[in-house]
């Protein structure tokens, strides 16, 4: 009962979150206006986090964790072309309030670091196969222009209201970088979509 009660709690102080930082930075906000807003007691604050910036830190943390479980394949599932771009929608889809809330002008500063920081693990996977010397622009740079990209096509999606489905964007994605910039850089046959 106790850990149901905390998590109802944290998501009362999420949802607060989401709620103030429409009209202020995420930094701006104080733990009495979030308290006030999630209509829990500054104790509840207080036993689940040390401070606001404690809260925020694990928030972002738990959501990037959330975020890595969903993308991995489970064991022994037959991978499919595509399913990891597919759920990476799916999840922010699911997670659309926090998302937009994070990558727009009042967002957590760490929010888009870590985000990049989670794709560039998984891309420089992708192009570990292909060496510096056989690519025509160095291999960070590209990588980073396509986390770049993904980051900001992903932010559209959400600010726009996400009027295309996770499995358009999905597509959109695959093919803007695999049959695009993969394509043309002629690495087709060494660079494989993570699945």
């Amino acid at each position: 009962m106790e850990d149901r009660r905390k998590t109802r709690s944290r998501q009362y102080l999420i949802d607060a979150l989401l709620e103030l930082m429409k009209n202020k930075s995420a930094h701006a906000v104080t733990v009495q206006e979030l308290v006030t807003q999630a209509q829990v007691a500054r104790s509840t604050f207080y036993a689940l986090y040390e401070s606001k910036e404690q809260f925020l830190s694990q928030i972002v943390d738990d959501m990037f964790a959330g975020l890595r479980r969903q993308v991995q394949p489970r064991p022994g599932e037959q991978a499919v072309p595509g399913q990891y771009y597919s759920r990476h929608f799916q999840y922010i889809a699911r997670h659309a309030p926090f998302f937009l809330a994070m990558l727009g002008e009042h967002g957590v500063s760490d929010f888009r670091r870590k985000m990049e920081e989670s794709a560039l693990e998984t891309y420089q996977k992708v192009f570990a196969p292909v060496a510096q010397e056989d690519l025509p622009l160095p291999k960070d740079c590209l990588i980073q222009y396509l986390i770049s990209a993904h980051i900001g096509l992903t932010y559209q999606w959400l600010r726009e209201g996400m009027r295309y489905s996770p499995a358009y964007m999905a597509g959109l994605l695959n093919q803007l970088t695999f049959q695009g910039i993969v394509r043309s850089l002629h690495l087709e046959d060494t660079i494989k979509l993570p699945l």
